[in-house]
């Protein structure tokens, strides 16, 4: 299927906002523009294959090279380029020079003027043409220093000359003198089209359009997840803790939501080549809401507010699918249009257009969406309950308490560094910092962690807790025999 027809489908069954539409890239108006320009180019006798010819491309495949050539030796030679009208500006000039190089070696002058001769002539009779005459969009030639110049009288730089169209046969004349001349010499002409203007201003302008709308959303969405932030910290008691019912449940909910990697990789938020597609960040959420729905915890929650502010984080994930999407399919577009002119003209701007506005456009070169949005989510929301992973000692493998943080930064809990201080062993379990553990002391317990720990791992801490003390009186009175516990009573023989 053509791709205009999937743009169109995409757009219709999605349930786009009104004002998402109109600032969609309009590829079928944009198409239009192009064939205008490929008409005036065949009106100037530049064919889309001419043009491939004349082009200068050092990597083109029509030209041919030698072994240790870099440049195309054809005789005439065509530039099509792309600049700002002003610094700071943000119109677009698209201007078309074509060199008559009478210096090539490889061609006669005889030859060379007859090429620029016979393109001269084209141009002219559609200059001369009655009814081309009757349009608004007709072409001016020009005689400039010995430069043949086509303008549009349209043109922003059109109103600079009062020059009129010259006499043919003095125009001929000097191209005919030039091909006389013993020194190197070449001969310019300049073309500026109306229609590739109106097509990078249109495009330049729809840019701006998606610009403004992915600022608009950006700031519902933060909005939005700010909002079921809120909600949370408000279902939490004076001390700042929820109900523990709920707050083991939002846990597990986050946890979920994490292992599910719906936009990037698991905490890899930062790095862009790990940002999810939307095809990916769809299936990716239909996994996480399964996992949901085969949990039941949301038939678990105590607190009514639980699961509104539930719900409203599922919809600014869903808001933010949406919008990745439409993004989706609107740089597709923007790159589809851009291919179409080159295959439609090989006038070449797939790559010099994007880098010439890149610095205008954030939708071309911004910050990720999925990343800005991901750091809010993770600020605002997922952090309100800390993951038990992050406070977790990588030697016994449960809650940290009592937290000592290394010289190194690594931390672990108080009792596994003792018993590997016990067994000399001094070095940092992790990193083998040197004497990490020897020179640890009192002023090495974390205690603003501590605190985290016992307000929102309260049932671990109680665990952890437990398992200490009976740990430290098996070593008091050593551990009893199979079968009995330490309070069985001692028998007395």
């Amino acid at each position: 299927m053509k791709f205009a027809k999937v743009l169109q489908q995409t757009l219709d069954e999605d349930d786009i906002p009104t004002e998402w539409l109109e600032a969609a890239i309009q590829y079928k108006t944009l198409k239009k523009c192009i064939t205008n320009v490929v008409k005036e180019l065949q009106f100037l006798g530049l064919e889309k294959n001419t043009l491939k010819l004349l082009l200068e491309d050092s990597n083109s495949k029509v030209v041919e090279l030698g072994e240790d050539e870099t440049t195309p030796t054809n005789p005439i030679i065509a530039e099509y380029t792309l600049t700002k009208s002003s610094e700071g500006g943000s119109e677009i000039r698209p201007m078309l020079k074509i060199t008559l190089d009478f210096s090539n070696e490889n061609y006669t002058d005889d030859h060379i003027y007859e090429l620029g001769l016979e393109l001269k002539h084209k141009i002219e009779s559609f200059l001369n043409d009655e009814e081309i005459q009757h349009d608004q969009e007709i072409l001016e030639l020009t005689n400039i220093n010995d430069e043949l110049r086509v303008i549009s009288p349209r043109s922003s730089i059109s109103s600079e000359s009062s020059l009129t169209i010259p006499d043919a046969d003095q125009t001929e004349q000097n191209l005919r003198d030039l091909s006389l001349e013993k020194k190197p010499r070449k001969n310019e002409i300049f073309i500026i089209l109306n229609s590739d203007a109106k097509f990078f201003k249109m495009l330049n302008e729809e840019l701006e359009k998606l610009d403004e709308l992915k600022k608009v959303e950006e700031a519902k969405l933060i909005q939005e997840i700010q909002k079921v932030g809120e909600i949370v910290q408000s279902l939490a008691k004076t001390t700042g803790v929820l109900k523990s019912s709920d707050m083991y449940k939002w846990r597990e909910l986050f946890k979920i939501y994490l292992d599910s990697e719906v936009y990037f990789k698991y905490n890899e938020t930062s790095i862009s080549s790990s940002e999810r597609n939307s095809t990916q960040i769809k299936a990716n959420m239909a996994y996480f809401m399964s996992n949901v729905e085969k949990s039941g915890i949301l038939t678990q929650f105590k607190n009514k507010k639980s699961l509104y502010a539930f719900n409203q984080f599922v919809s600014a994930n869903y808001h933010l699918l949406k919008i990745l999407q439409f993004q989706s399919i609107n740089t597709q577009a923007f790159l589809k249009i851009l291919k179409k002119f080159d295959k439609r003209t090989s006038l070449g701007i797939k790559y010099t257009f994007p880098k010439l506005v890149s610095n205008d456009h954030i939708f071309i070169t911004g910050s990720s969406l999925a990343q800005s949005i991901c750091y809010v989510m993770q600020t605002s929301v997922l952090t309100l309950i800390p993951q038990l992973d992050d406070y977790t000692c990588l030697i016994c493998t449960s809650v940290a308490f009592k937290p000592i943080r290394l010289l190194c930064s690594h931390m672990f809990c108080v009792r596994c560094l003792v018993k590997l201080k016990q067994q000399n062993k001094n070095n940092c379990p992790i990193c083998r910092s040197p004497d990490a553990i020897l020179n640890a002391d009192g002023s090495n317990l974390d205690l603003e962690t501590m605190a985290l720990m016992k307000r929102y791992f309260p049932v671990e801490v109680k665990e952890k807790i437990r398992e200490r003390e009976q740990e430290r009186y098996d070593e008091i009175v050593g551990k009893q025999p199979s079968g009995k516990t330490s309070k069985d009573k001692c028998e007395i023989v």
